[in-house]
């Protein structure tokens, strides 16, 4: 079953960036919102960084410091 929506100017640009020669509208809708294919995204990096507890630590006041900076930026 088909359903008609409205999309304004901007939305339909940017599927229709997204959107493939062989790909339809909505498999390009589909390809932005189904959650289990984001999650199979990350799902690959999952156990990739092999960092010890001084190297986390290292990257936690990494973290912190981008924040500040970022913060006293806005």
């Amino acid at each position: 079953m088909a359903k008609s929506i409205t999309l304004s100017d901007a939305a339909y640009e940017a599927l229709l960036r997204e959107k493939g020669k062989d790909m339809s509208f909505s498999d390009v809708v589909l390809k932005l919102v189904e959650p289990s294919k984001r999650k199979s995204n990350f799902s690959k990096y999952a156990g990739a960084l092999k960092s010890g507890a001084t190297d986390l630590e290292e990257f936690k006041k990494h973290i912190k410091k981008d924040r500040a900076r970022s913060t006293e930026r806005v």
